[in-house]
């Protein structure tokens, strides 16, 4: 199932946010060669346990980051004074830069490979980790990714 959430190229494309307090709520999941293995149900998961472990979630985009066996789906939760192994809290600095790729899942590595280069070069140092948002147009049946480099 793929998240259904409206991607505004005028928010997302070639800009720059600021992290620094942000928490998310994540689960890990298994992938095959960049395959994730099961992720509607790992997804549908994440939003479960995040209410359950008594967290309000902050909107409706789960970001992905997926690797060769492995990966993570995390979710903006409301900052609670507990702690939760299963939070990331951005405490120190964090920038993220973001672009929005057109073009199929399948060769989303093309949008990474030119978020990657924009980073490297506006910054002087690679991304810490790349995650990705997508959704499909119903329309069109085209799809939209947003990708975020955290710096």
């Amino acid at each position: 199932m793929i998240p259904s959430i409206k991607i505004d190229d005028n928010v997302w494309d070639d800009k720059e946010f600021d992290w620094n307090g942000k928490s998310f709520y994540y689960i890990n999941f298994l992938s095959l060669f960049s395959n994730p293995i099961g992720l509607p149900g790992k997804l549908e998961q994440l939003m479960q346990d995040a209410r359950k472990s008594g967290f309000k979630v902050v909107g409706n985009m789960v970001l992905v980051e997926r690797s060769m066996f492995g990966g993570e789906a995390m979710i903006e939760v409301e900052k609670m004074d507990k702690f939760d192994a299963d939070i990331h809290n951005f405490e120190e600095r964090t920038s993220v830069s973001t672009i929005v790729y057109r073009g199929s899942p399948g060769k989303l590595h093309e949008g990474i490979k030119r978020l990657r280069e924009m980073v490297t070069l506006r910054k002087g140092m690679e991304p810490r980790k790349i995650y990705y948002a997508y959704t499909m147009a119903s329309a069109s049946g085209s799809y939209k990714t947003i990708l975020f480099a955290l710096t």
